[in-house]
């Protein structure tokens, strides 16, 4: 049953934050739901459309005929290893696209809210002051956090020039989800989850967010009744950082992940790997480089802004993997 008569449109609504979004939403909003693939069986609660986001003249089609009161930009490439999507495709999917998303929903409603989730691997690892806030300079080290400061600064042109009214840019901290948490994974893991890996001390502290968190959040915000211009810029994160031993100790004690034997290596051979690698690939050395400041350094990120909307996260990583057991 549809219970108010705003209609969101999710973008990426089978990916990982959209699909969660659609399940949460279909009851409460008229959603719109857009993905380059196809609708599972069985999930007809809402309206889909199958198609690209770079396909501009669909974008133009669809904000037309259904002119969405809410955007929620979900779709992107993500981050991927090495060369193995190259700047302007990123900049094409992740900025030119969601421009022209905006754009086309401006022309058939003006006040249109649009909220785009963003990353913290816009602010960049180097010399970061922990926990680090909205304000700080972005110095975005690989192409796909290059492409996410793009498309933010052409989502903000728009509002600077008073034609996008109502802006949130959410920069999520690394999302994970019992079925899904490979940004943490990332940081504990040895090869195809052989054993764990303890960097150092495994002291070093990671922001993370829930996904249920993440669509909580979004879905408060789409209640805060807010009719002026407003633009804002929101580190979003769980309550706590997680520190590396602990995610170790908590994922051995999941169901969800395997308990395996935890392996220590002192950082200074992750130094010296890193520096090895990135002499032989010029072209990724700074990816290369940040790819130490992950493990050997803490990575926290400011969610005061966020806790002072008045939302109250309730989910943690030791809710969401010990729940069960």
């Amino acid at each position: 049953m549809i219970m108010q008569n705003k209609t969101v449109l999710i973008t990426g609504a089978k990916g990982f934050i959209g699909s969660v979004l659609c399940r949460d939403y279909s009851n409460s909003y008229n959603i719109i739901a857009i993905d380059s693939s196809a609708l599972p069986e069985g999930r007809s609660n809402f309206a889909f459309v199958k198609g690209d986001i770079t396909d501009n003249d669909l974008l133009d089609k669809l904000c037309g005929e259904f002119r969405p009161d809410t955007i929620v930009h979900c779709a992107g490439i993500a981050h991927q290893k090495l060369s193995m999507i190259g700047l302007d495709e990123y900049f094409l999917v992740n900025s030119h696209a969601t421009e022209h998303l905006a754009k086309a929903a401006i022309k058939v409603n003006p006040d249109v809210r649009f909220i785009f989730l963003s990353s913290i691997s816009v602010y960049g690892e180097d010399k970061l002051n922990c926990p680090v806030s909205e304000d700080a300079v972005c110095n975005p080290s690989s192409d796909y956090a290059k492409s996410k400061l793009d498309a933010e600064k052409r989502l903000i042109k728009l509002y600077d020039a008073g034609l996008l009214k109502k802006l949130d840019i959410l920069r999520l901290s690394p999302v994970y989800d019992s079925e899904w948490s490979l940004n943490l994974d990332r940081r504990v893991f040895a090869f195809n989850k052989l054993a764990y890996i303890k960097f150092g001390s495994g002291e070093q502290k990671i922001s993370a967010v829930s996904r249920q968190n993440l669509a909580d959040f979004i879905k408060y915000r789409l209640n805060q009744v807010k009719d002026s211009s407003s633009c804002n810029i929101i580190n979003v994160c769980d309550k706590e950082p997680y520190k590396f031993r602990e995610i170790i100790r908590i994922f051995k004690q999941s169901e969800y992940q395997p308990n395996r034997m935890v392996l220590w290596i002192p950082l200074i051979f992750v130094w010296f790997a890193t520096r090895f690698v990135g002499i032989i690939l010029k072209n990724k050395q700074s990816w290369m480089y940040s790819s130490y400041d992950k493990l050997a350094g803490s990575l926290i990120f400011d969610n005061k802004k966020m806790l002072e909307t008045g939302f109250n996260p309730k989910y943690d990583l030791e809710s969401v993997f010990l729940e069960n057991k």
